[in-house]
């Protein structure tokens, strides 16, 4: 079997992580639930673990992404949700952790809230 692996993407994917808030500098009839978004991006996912309880599936992600340390700061913590496609495979999670590297990246871990 030949494989190309010039065809392979460093980072072929797109996160979208944000979170939940109230615009408090709005009247208070005006004030409502939405998304806010942190931080979107072009990444790599994969699989780190899932456990089967009963019939559901429970699975925990890592997201990698290009970071530069003397340019940008992570905005993305803990609690915050992310949302992104993996071909075709909806990835919703919750932020669990949160790792920059000083080598030109970033780790996050995620565990999946869908069931």
């Amino acid at each position: 079997m030949y494989r190309d692996y010039n065809e392979i993407n460093e980072y072929p994917f797109h996160a979208t992580f944000y979170r939940i808030g109230v615009d408090e500098s709005k009247p208070l009839d005006e004030q409502v639930q939405k998304e806010i978004v942190v931080f979107e991006t072009k990444c790599d996912i994969t699989e780190s673990s899932h456990t089967r309880n009963n019939n559901f599936i429970s699975a925990s992600f890592v997201i990698y992404f290009p970071f530069n340390k003397e340019k940008e700061q992570i905005l993305v913590k803990r609690g915050d949700l992310v949302r992104a496609n993996q071909y075709g495979l909806l990835v919703d999670g919750k932020v669990v952790g949160v790792f920059p590297s000083q080598l030109g990246g970033c780790t996050i871990y995620i565990q999946d809230t869908d069931i």
